[in-house]
């Protein structure tokens, strides 16, 4: 039979870990297939918070992604997401007239920040966002795939703050 000892320790207590309803802060880096950081919160002292649950009602591949990864983390834990973007696909490049509606309405839209011009990433009047690849006095051509499209990113989440209100 065996034999339980008496400890005058007292064990930790378990780490909180994130659920639903908590507010989450996240240090993050996106990093290339080729091991380059594209980008970091931490450069930019910029952090995510956002509340644990939410992905499910935003509809953003990328967030829903970091809300799924939080579940279950515990304070200054890491976790890393691998994302695909899918194969980009020619048929949603656009070259568009200046006069079409469209454009004119893009022109309208985005006049504070320079207008229609190469390198602007833009919402559509259908919702989808394109990237403006070319502009001249005729025509506009926009690429409508994802950003992510023809890429594999992977992100390092750290857990940095959680708040269970």
């Amino acid at each position: 039979m065996p034999v339980v000892m008496a400890s005058s320790e007292q064990e930790a207590p378990a780490p909180m870990r994130a659920v639903e309803g908590d507010i989450v802060t996240l240090h993050w880096r996106c990093i290339n297939e080729n091991g380059e950081v594209l980008e970091s919160s931490r450069a930019s002292n910029d952090p995510t918070s956002f509340e644990v649950g939410a992905g499910d009602i935003v509809g953003n591949r990328l967030f829903e992604a970091f809300d799924e990864a939080v579940r279950g983390m515990a304070l200054n834990e890491t976790a890393n997401i691998k994302l695909e973007g899918g194969p980009w696909q020619e048929e949603l490049m656009f070259k568009v007239p200046r006069s079409h509606p469209e454009i004119q309405n893009l022109e309208g839209r985005y006049k504070n920040q320079g207008g229609v011009v190469e390198g602007q990433i833009v919402q559509l009047s259908n919702g989808g966002m394109a990237v403006i690849i070319s502009a001249n006095e005729e025509e506009v051509m926009l690429d409508a795939n994802s950003m992510m499209a023809g890429k594999n990113l992977k992100f390092e989440l750290e857990l940095v703050e959680l708040e269970r209100p």
